[in-house]
Parts: C-alpha cells; sequence; structure tokens
C-alpha cells in the first residue's frame, strides 16, 4: 500500500500540472497553492467517487474558491481520469 505522502504528492503533480487554474506550476513557490484540494481528492478518490464527482468538485473550486471563470467541465475529465488512476496504485 503506497503512503498518504505518496498519494498527497501524486494529487499535487496532476493538480498543478493538468489542472493549475491560478498557474501556481509557473512560480515554485506557490507549489502548495492547491494543498488545501489534496484531503478532499484524496476522500472521493478512496470512496471510489464517480468521474462526474471528482469534476464538479474541481469545476466548484474554480467557481466558489478562485473565482476563475468558467470554462466549462469537458477539460476537467482529463484531470478526473488521472486522479482515479491513484487508485489503482494503491495495491
Amino acid at each position: 500500500m503506497a503512503s498518504a505522502e505518496h498519494f498527497h504528492n501524486q494529487i499535487r503533480e496532476i493538480l498543478l500540472a493538468d489542472w493549475d487554474p491560478t498557474n501556481a506550476s509557473r512560480n515554485e513557490s506557490a507549489h502548495g497553492e492547491y494543498d488545501c484540494e489534496i484531503e478532499p481528492l484524496l476522500a472521493l478518490i478512496h470512496s471510489r467517487a464517480s468521474e462526474d464527482a471528482i469534476v464538479n468538485y474541481l469545476f466548484d473550486r474554480e467557481r466558489e474558491v478562485m473565482c476563475f471563470p468558467g470554462l466549462g467541465k469537458q477539460r476537467l475529465y482529463r484531470v478526473a481520469k488521472k486522479l482515479l488512476a491513484l487508485a489503482s496504485t494503491d495495491a
């Protein structure tokens, strides 16, 4: 079974590389920008949440927390697939 730190790091990497609504990946000092999203996403992953549930979570974070302009949800499915794939590495 992979460690919690390992999952945190993987989720952080996915959020920075594939989601990144505030362009935090451009500035190393901002790489912790999305750390507050890691635990809720980890809980969704471990609860075997649907792809739609993760997409909705990310979309809501963009709109409510970050005041990010709505770009639709379609682009978030790729991120959700990557996050859900982490569950298969929990062996």
